[in-house]
């Protein structure tokens, strides 16, 4: 980290180079995951093993927390941001160039690993830069732009479709970009050294609730991405439509974040968490009754917003009680929780749409908010019960 305090000008522009980084990670997933899927929907491929090939994402994101320390000492922070980002734009298109199913196993597993090297150090970088007054709201604006670049990709697919060249020719130019505010930045990136002395593991005891916030954003994440466009298909409400409802979803995300940002800079963000969870719960069990009719575009928009915004909650508590080196360990065990939660998410979503239709979908993302509030409340119950006896 640069020994002088940044000025307000570079204070700008490291933002903007931590936005554009995330960005890569949201419109890479949210691009891939609902593209791919409806082209292996026309292929004929069962949602189980959809949710199987997307769910490699979510593998290359755990299996590549370990490695991140070592290889960001050794290229340093912007080098290896900026080796991501060419990754992500590679692969991209080689996922295009090589349509077959076994082939996109590894593709998207080594595709994992180059998003999750932005995603730990974008997000470790906003909460360094971020003070106790302000973090809600920067952390909400934050999630706000990763939440528009998700929202970016899925709206290609109705305006190309899933089967043209231009969504990934796109989407590759894009992501490209996004490596001009890093080179920007180069002289004032922070310097992020191994863990800290909590260590990864550390952080399952020491901050279960934030780390489930992080599982469950990434299990309804990926399972949304990957199956709510074959939801939306074996609906038979046409590709167009099935494209748009993952759409509206993440656009719910982009404009609630801020707002919630704003509350929990003057609440308990604890109790708005369990609020958020509880909001999740609900837009998925009311989807199966209005996901085929026009209240659905309402109740997407909703239930996006608040259930990821128990991610940019826990993200801000994160922020809120580490530190340093310490905070660079709680986002890979965020990572690690997100990839978990990215792996278990498609494969929960597409076997219960095996075995019980589409509406095995939202039945497992409310039963995962559910299992996430009965924690929040148990462990702020503690916390409270624990302040009362001293």
């Amino acid at each position: 980290m640069p020994e002088r305090a940044l000025s307000r000008a570079e204070q700008r522009l490291s933002l903007a180079a931590i936005i554009a980084s995330i960005s890569v990670f949201a419109f890479t997933l949210g691009l891939s995951s609902p593209i791919l899927a409806l082209i292996l929907e026309a292929q004929g491929i069962s949602a189980g093993l959809i949710g199987l090939n997307s769910a490699m994402t979510a593998v290359g994101i755990l299996i590549s927390a370990p490695f991140l320390p070592p290889l960001t000492r050794r290229l340093g922070i912007v080098r290896f941001m900026l080796l991501c980002i060419v990754l992500c734009a590679v692969l991209l298109l080689a996922l295009r160039a090589v349509p077959n199913f076994y082939l996109w196993f590894p593709l998207r597993l080594v595709l994992g690993f180059a998003i999750n090297g932005l995603f730990v150090l974008s997000e470790t970088w906003i909460n360094e830069i971020a003070d106790d007054h302000n973090r809600g709201r920067l952390i909400g604006l934050y999630v706000t732009a990763l939440a528009a670049a998700f929202a970016a990709g899925p709206l290609l697919i109705p305006i190309f479709g899933s089967q043209s060249w231009i969504p990934f020719l796109i989407g590759a130019a894009a992501i490209s970009l996004a490596a001009l505010p890093l080179v920007a930045v180069r002289h004032l990136a922070p310097s992020f050294e191994a863990a800290g002395s909590a260590g990864i593991l550390a952080f399952f005891r020491l901050a279960p609730t934030l780390l489930a916030g992080a599982f469950l954003t990434a299990f309804v994440d990926a399972a949304a991405l990957s199956l709510l466009p074959v939801y939306g298909m074996r609906l038979e409400l046409g590709e167009a439509v099935a494209g748009l409802m993952v759409a509206a979803l993440v656009f719910g995300n982009v404009i609630f974040q801020f707002p919630l940002g704003w509350l929990g800079d003057h609440m308990n963000r604890y109790r708005l968490l369990i609020i958020c969870g509880l909001f999740g719960m609900a837009g998925a069990l009311l989807l199966p009754a209005l996901g085929g009719g026009p209240l659905r575009w309402p109740l997407l928009i909703v239930w996006g917003g608040l259930t990821y915004g128990v991610y940019a909650l826990s993200l801000t508590l994160l922020g809120e009680r580490f530190r340093g080196t310490d905070l660079v360990a709680g986002n890979a065990a965020f990572a690690v929780m997100w990839g978990v939660g990215g792996i278990l998410g498609p494969l929960a979503g597409g076997s219960a749409m095996d075995a019980m239709g589409p509406q095995g979908l939202p039945l497992v993302l409310a039963a995962a908010c559910l299992l996430f509030v009965v924690l929040a409340v148990y462990r702020q119950g503690r916390a409270l019960w624990r302040n009362r006896a001293s």
